[in-house]
């Protein structure tokens, strides 16, 4: 993966998730790291949206 075509947001969320998983010991990257990282993004669209439908991002952690 070109990871220097995404967008800041995308390789910063892309860091924080490859932190979430080796903190957890976990030996590969998963959907579910990508998920939490996105969601505790300052300034991400994915609290955003979230929050636009009724939900806490709070919550799906």
């Amino acid at each position: 993966m070109r990871v220097d075509k995404l967008t800041r947001k995308a390789q910063e969320a892309l860091l924080e998730a490859q932190s979430l998983a080796e903190e957890q010991n976990h030996a590969s990257l998963e959907p579910e790291h990508l998920l939490a990282a996105l969601l505790q993004q300052e300034g991400g669209v994915a609290p955003a949206v979230i929050n636009k439908i009724g939900v806490d991002p709070n919550l799906l952690l």
